[in-house]
């Protein structure tokens, strides 16, 4: 994985995009991903309509799927889990700190959990999102 580098430049959200992300994590340390992934769908959709940089865009896409990841875990559908894993790695991996979550940490865990497919050890509803601590955390 890369360094958290390139992409920590990313701006701090505001107005409907803020309620829509705060909205998923709400939803995602909840452990209701599909609704994660609804929120994170809808805000999405904002950056794409607001033609936002291409990297914010798969960033937003990266997280939706990590809520699909687990939604598919909690489900135990092995290809799922294991076909996310990869696209998740695609999308988050060299992010940093974005809008207070530690980015890094999280797909560390995501890969733990493409690992853990077929096995089924882990629990997605035990899962939280880490969140920074400095400059980086969205308010």
């Amino acid at each position: 994985m890369g360094e958290a580098n390139v992409n920590s430049d990313i701006p701090f959200l505001t107005g409907d995009e803020l309620i829509l992300w705060n909205a998923g994590l709400e939803d995602f340390d909840h452990g209701r991903y599909w609704h994660a992934h609804e929120d994170w769908e809808d805000l999405w959709n904002a950056h794409k309509r607001r033609s936002a940089p291409t990297t914010e865009i798969l960033f937003v896409q990266g997280m939706i799927q990590t809520a699909a990841l687990l939604l598919n875990h909690e489900r135990k559908k092995e290809r799922g889990v294991k076909n996310l894993t990869v696209k998740v790695n695609a999308k988050l991996a060299g992010w940093g700190c974005v809008w207070g979550i530690d980015v890094s940490k999280h797909l560390q865990a995501m890969d733990s959990f493409g690992l853990d497919a077929g096995l089924w050890s882990l629990d997605a509803q035990a899962y939280t999102l880490e969140r920074c601590s400095g400059r980086e955390v969205q308010d």
